[in-house]
């Protein structure tokens, strides 16, 4: 049986997202690899959707916020202890006060194998998943390309095209802007600030608006199709 034949099933195409996701990282090149052997466009929704730890850290801090409470510090601490020097301060400066003082007891007296970041990390991914898999977690409010379809193995089956989001639309998390300038009045850097989440939210929303009309166009297309 070829690679990804047993995945073409509605709901496979999260059963090989998991696989993936939860196999070391040779592992997983060599799975991508023979999925690109098989199907290109397989192997391209497959890695745009993949979860890794530089993607997490692209994201909002606002709904990361709702992530990492949901993971033991223990765990947290094996993957920030696993990371190189510069994305483990990257992660820290994510974590709220409390988290962050429980990590950094962790990493005083336990400094994490290769096989205990892993864990870390695969249990990270897989809150994540439960997530999205309840609802709490919604990728098009932060990450459209992360969004699967309900339909995705049928629509690879016929080459259907996907929604792309336009790169000039990228959200820019309120936390990642620059400060009001220094020396203006507190009600002017208070209205400024609104103002700056006003623009996440509306940019939020343009995504899901854009992802929901080409899913539309889409279902139109294949209509069309059939007749």
């Amino acid at each position: 049986m070829s690679m990804i034949e047993r995945y073409r099933k509605k709901g496979g195409f999260f059963q090989l997202l998991n696989l993936i996701e939860t196999t070391g990282k040779d592992k997983q090149e060599k799975f991508l690899k023979m999925i690109a052997e098989e199907s290109p466009a397989w192997e391209s929704e497959v890695r745009k959707r993949l979860l890794t730890i530089d993607k997490i850290l692209s994201w909002n801090p606002t709904y990361l916020a709702e992530i990492f409470p949901r993971i033991q510090p223990l765990q947290l601490a094996m993957v920030v202890g696993g990371l190189p020097p510069e994305k483990a301060e990257q992660f820290m400066k994510i974590l709220n006060f409390k988290e962050k003082r429980q990590v950094e007891e962790v990493l005083k007296e336990k400094t994490p194998s290769p096989g205990e970041t892993s864990a870390g990390v695969m249990k990270l991914f897989s809150e994540i998943r439960k997530m999205e898999a309840e609802g709490s977690l919604k990728f098009e409010k932060f990450d459209p390309d992360m969004v699967v379809p309900e339909d995705i193995e049928d629509r690879l089956g016929k080459g259907v095209s996907f929604a792309t989001i336009p790169t000039g639309t990228t959200e820019v998390a309120v936390g990642n802007m620059p400060p009001p300038p220094a020396g203006i009045p507190s009600n002017v850097a208070e209205e400024l600030t609104n103002l700056r989440r006003k623009l996440v939210q509306l940019t939020q929303e343009n995504h899901k608006l854009h992802h929901d009309n080409q899913t539309m166009k889409d279902k139109l297309d294949q209509i069309k199709k059939i007749a």
